[in-house]
């Protein structure tokens, strides 16, 4: 009786402990992600303006990573890459838009470097054309 009494003792005592345990784990991991929120939220802050946009995607999850580490340096580039995905995903849940427009926007960035290519050719050959107007007036000048 009383060893079978100290054996629920200790099961009892062991599912508490293992509770706590998972509780423990459980508020640490909502702290990882509460923190993970709050550096994206710095992070998206501070590169609201950037070049272009192979530079502010690297660098912000750069950023996001280094900032995470420090933080946090018991976590592993693995946790850290699951954390950023989570955070994203919640943070970028209705900004399906926005991606759309980083795309629109990268592809008017290229189409603006090609017209500005452009623009300086057809300078250069304008100016080549009035170069050459100018010495065929004189010609013309010279011989009436």
């Amino acid at each position: 009786m009383i060893k079978a009494l100290i054996t629920i003792l200790v099961k009892l005592v062991e599912a508490k402990l293992e509770k706590a345990g998972v509780e423990t784990l459980i508020l640490k991991n909502k702290n990882y992600i509460t923190v993970a929120k709050q550096i994206w939220d710095m992070v998206d802050e501070n590169f609201r303006i950037s070049q272009s946009i192979e530079e502010k995607v690297s660098s912000k999850i750069d950023t996001f990573n280094l900032a995470l580490l420090k933080e946090f340096p018991e976590l592993k580039q693995d946790d850290i890459d699951k954390l950023r995905q989570s955070v994203a995903g919640s943070v970028n849940a209705g900004k399906q838009a926005v991606l759309d427009n980083s795309t629109i926007l990268k592809q008017l960035q290229e189409k603006n470097d090609k017209l500005a290519l452009e623009n300086t050719d057809l300078k250069n050959k304008l100016a080549n054309i009035n170069a050459q107007s100018t010495v065929v007036n004189t010609v013309q000048e010279t011989v009436a």
